[in-house]
């Protein structure tokens, strides 16, 4: 028989032990996830920026367009999560440099204000469709040929798709009214590129091929493939790197180009997780 005065002790010990196997245990906070960069390349992503955050994205490119011409652009791009549908957006060119061999032109490129909206979405929010409205501001001197001096306005839609569990393809097609300079009208023109990744631990490297009609009035249509590689620091910093080879006649042979994504903000979307975008049109010396 067990002693009365261990009794009591057995009855708290029991009650204690059906206590805590009843009591939750709480679950590790999610962890942030993965930055989604659009840049280095020309295809965008449909994902939208949370609301909240505000993404920028920094980058260089080197073109050799020709055999003694080469370009150099610096892009800027902030986005803006302003609600779960729609980012607002502002780019610039940032410091454009031509040279041709025997001179040189340096000075301030156009300004684009844009916004992304959301289509369509999976059950948990996130973009299928977007939509990429757009209109570039001629900020750029017109007359050291930096620019065209005339607005350009465009409309893209931005899709894509998993490929198995670390890949991803992203599509785009976009149409313009572009800005002929030196008084000629606008010219349409038509982008359709599809770019491909694949998600390695913090790499995720990509290839792209990309065409556009044509960039100017009396031009061709350029058609080229670039590859590189993203590098994730952590959730709201990344790293790129990538070099362009030109296919068409019109396109310019060679480019190199690397830049640097993060994000501030908290997002102040339900339920989600951190996450970090980037996104912006690379200057390419082409236009």
């Amino acid at each position: 028989m067990m002693p009365r005065a261990v009794l009591p002790w057995m009855i708290v010990l029991a009650l204690a032990s059906t206590l805590r196997a009843q009591t939750p245990v709480p679950s590790p906070p999610a962890a942030a996830e993965a930055i989604e960069p659009d840049r280095p390349d020309v295809t965008n992503g449909a994902h939208i920026v949370h609301t909240g955050q505000v993404q920028l994205e920094l980058g260089g490119i080197l073109t050799r367009a020709g055999a003694r011409e080469h370009n150099f652009g610096s892009p800027i791009t902030a986005r803006i999560g302003v609600a779960k549908w729609i980012e607002a957006r502002i780019a610039t060119d940032g410091l454009l440099s031509l040279a041709d061999g025997q001179s040189r032109a340096t000075g301030f490129g156009n300004v684009q204000l844009a916004a992304k909206l959301r289509l369509w979405a999976d059950p948990d929010g996130e973009a299928l469709l977007s939509i990429l409205p757009g209109v570039t501001l001629p900020t750029a001197n017109a007359e050291k040929g930096l620019g065209s001096g005339d607005a350009d306005y465009s409309a893209a839609l931005l899709t894509g798709v998993d490929l198995g569990r670390r890949g991803h393809l992203d599509v785009n097609y976009g149409f313009g009214a572009i800005g002929g300079g030196a008084g000629r009208p606008h010219f349409t023109q038509h982008l359709a590129s599809a770019s491909a990744n694949l998600t390695i631990d913090k790499w995720s490297p990509y290839v792209e091929l990309y065409a556009f009609s044509k960039l100017a009035p009396d031009a061709g249509a350029v058609t080229a493939v670039d590859a590189g590689a993203i590098y994730t620091l952590n959730p709201s910093m990344a790293v790129d790197a990538g070099l362009q080879f030109g296919i068409s006649q019109a396109a310019p042979g060679f480019a190199a180009f690397a830049g640097f994504s993060f994000s501030v903000g908290h997002s102040r979307d339900k339920g989600s997780r951190t996450v970090v975008t980037s996104a912006f049109p690379r200057v390419r010396g082409q236009d």
